[in-house]
């Protein structure tokens, strides 16, 4: 987290790269395992192991360039007087920063299993953060997001804690701090 300066991008919410850390690793071990089967070290191998080990490993290599691409991309930034959502990649959202009232926490399904239910269906939950917009932005009180990262509908942005790095009190005052900031700034850079 970063605070507000005019011109360049400031971070605000980074993605949990804790989550992505555990799916990249199984992700180079196996994308590892199977570039090995297609070398000559590994000898004569049937043609169908050839073609299987050439597909896991061209969707390992997806998945982990997916990975580290998102390992460094913010879900949450300010730049230039807007609030960046990156919540319906490659798409970043602008929002104009005087609309953006308050950041608060929330809780919903994180769309992952809870490994304490002895029913699969069920979903543990997720601590989110909530972003409510001003009544008068009706043009941003809807837009389309993937639903794994967030929702947003009826002016509230809502991103999923499952994929956010940890949330805590320092969160929630470092985003209100950095908007109260940003808010001040384009106070004075109207006046002038």
């Amino acid at each position: 987290m970063s605070n507000t300066h005019s011109g360049k991008r400031d971070i605000w919410i980074r993605g949990n790269r804790r989550a992505f850390g555990a799916v990249l690793f199984p992700m180079l071990l196996l994308f590892a395992a199977t570039a090995f089967c297609l070398t000559p070290a590994v000898g004569e191998l049937h043609i169908a192991f050839r073609v299987i080990a050439a597909i896991l490993a061209g969707f390992s290599l997806v998945v982990i360039l997916s990975l580290l691409y998102w390992i460094f991309k913010p879900l949450l930034a300010y730049q230039n007087g807007h609030l960046l959502v990156y919540l319906n990649p490659p798409k970043v959202m602008k929002v104009p920063i005087d609309l953006v009232e308050v950041f608060f926490a929330g809780q919903s399904d994180s769309f992952m299993p809870n490994p304490m239910s002895n029913r699969r269906e069920e979903l543990s939950e997720s601590r989110n953060i909530v972003i409510r917009l001003a009544e008068r932005a009706t043009d941003y009180h809807k837009q389309k997001v993937k639903p794994i990262f967030g929702s947003w509908e009826d002016g509230y942005i809502v991103i999923r804690g499952t994929w956010t790095e940890p949330i805590n009190k320092e969160t929630f005052r470092f985003l209100n701090q950095s908007l109260v900031a940003a808010h001040r700034q384009q106070k004075e850079a109207s006046k002038a």
